[in-house]
């Protein structure tokens, strides 16, 4: 009788992870929510096309897609990400923000430092990072050591 249980919550638990959307992922929006830390990387340079915006670490880009209205719309943002903002809410301290080449945090990147008032740190046209995006995380501290980071005031 336990092992039917069992078996039923799993099926249960499947069909409705199967069920959620490609972007059901904490910290994924069309545009920045405020209140936090904001990332938006954008389908096109100078901050053209579709984007998504992002409010925690992405250790890999495979699973998220376009989500603002534009062109790019859908498009998986790894390795099509060719210019970001990232957007600094006053929350008691600065955040800096690195857009990685590879997934898991590695690579070359591109770095955002963020300046705490509520202001914004873009990049009309990603450096080594352009199109080639897979990984981004934020932080309170500087570049990667021994990383080809471009770095973005």
């Amino acid at each position: 009788m336990k092992r039917r249980i069992t078996a039923a919550v799993v099926s249960a638990a499947a069909a409705f992870v199967a069920l959620l959307p490609t972007n059901a992922f904490a910290g994924a929006y069309s545009d920045c929510p405020s209140g936090g830390p904001c990332v938006e990387i954008y389908y096109n340079s100078y901050w053209g096309g579709s984007h998504t915006a992002f409010t925690s670490s992405v250790s890999n880009f495979a699973s998220y897609t376009f989500l603002a209205s534009g062109a790019g719309k859908g498009t998986s943002v790894k390795n099509n990400g060719a210019s970001a903002t990232l957007l600094d809410y006053p929350d008691g301290g600065s955040s800096n923000a690195a857009i990685f080449f590879n997934s898991g945090y590695g690579g070359a990147c591109d770095f955002f430092y963020g300046h705490h008032e509520g202001s914004f740190t873009e990049a009309w046209r990603l450096g080594p990072t352009y199109n080639n995006n897979a990984s981004f995380y934020f932080t309170k501290g500087g570049p990667p050591s021994g990383s080809n980071c471009a770095t973005w005031r």
